[in-house]
């Protein structure tokens, strides 16, 4: 169990150990609330390769904590059609790099690095691996959130942070109905 405070009214059940709800941990932790994280697997690790991050991500990243001044150089970001001709390209805003204080629009980084420096924020006992959601019930007062080992919990606020088959939107609104389109995306970093 957490040995971290648990006060009525700032409870806040994050389901899902991603990078994004790991940032939204760390946002309402800096904000005095009482985070718990909830993640499935054995350990919270990001997947996949490379990741872009936007300035308005990396501003939200380094206003919690994250140090970003190593992230490297940024990137000029554009589309090209099928025949190899640039459909379009993402313009920098001078006005956004002035008030944010970050240089381009794009940054491209390992996820596994820029996910390390998030975990490494997070305090001892907010992070509860082995947790997969089953299902919520509301209350007058909160929600509580039965874990499919059998554990729940009751908090203030939950968070469905668990993937883009998220099983706590699924309850809320229903199927979203997702099928692959057949697009795919790619990162390169080149010198």
């Amino acid at each position: 169990m957490s040995t971290q405070q648990w006060r009525p009214g700032r409870r806040v059940i994050i389901c899902g150990g991603s990078p994004g709800a790991v940032s939204a941990g760390l946002a309402f932790l800096s904000r005095g609330f009482d985070v718990r994280i909830y993640e499935k697997q054995p350990e919270c690790k990001a997947i996949g390769g490379a990741v872009l991050l936007s300035t308005p991500v990396m501003s939200i990243l380094r206003s919690n904590g994250i140090d970003i001044s190593q992230w490297g150089e940024y990137v000029v970001t554009y589309f090209k059609n099928g025949k190899g001709d640039v459909r379009t390209k993402l313009p920098f805003s001078p006005m956004v790099e002035k008030q944010m204080g970050i240089k381009g629009w794009h940054r491209g980084i390992l996820r596994s690095s820029a996910f390390r420096q998030m975990l490494d924020l997070v305090p001892k006992g907010v992070i509860h691996t082995g947790h997969e959601f089953e299902s919520y019930t509301g209350m007058d007062d909160g929600v509580q959130i039965r874990f499919t080992n059998g554990q729940s919990i009751e908090g203030d606020v939950l968070v469905g942070a668990d993937g883009i088959r998220s099983s706590v939107s699924r309850q809320a609104f229903g199927d979203p109905g997702l099928f692959h389109t057949g697009i795919r995306l790619y990162l390169a970093w080149c010198d």
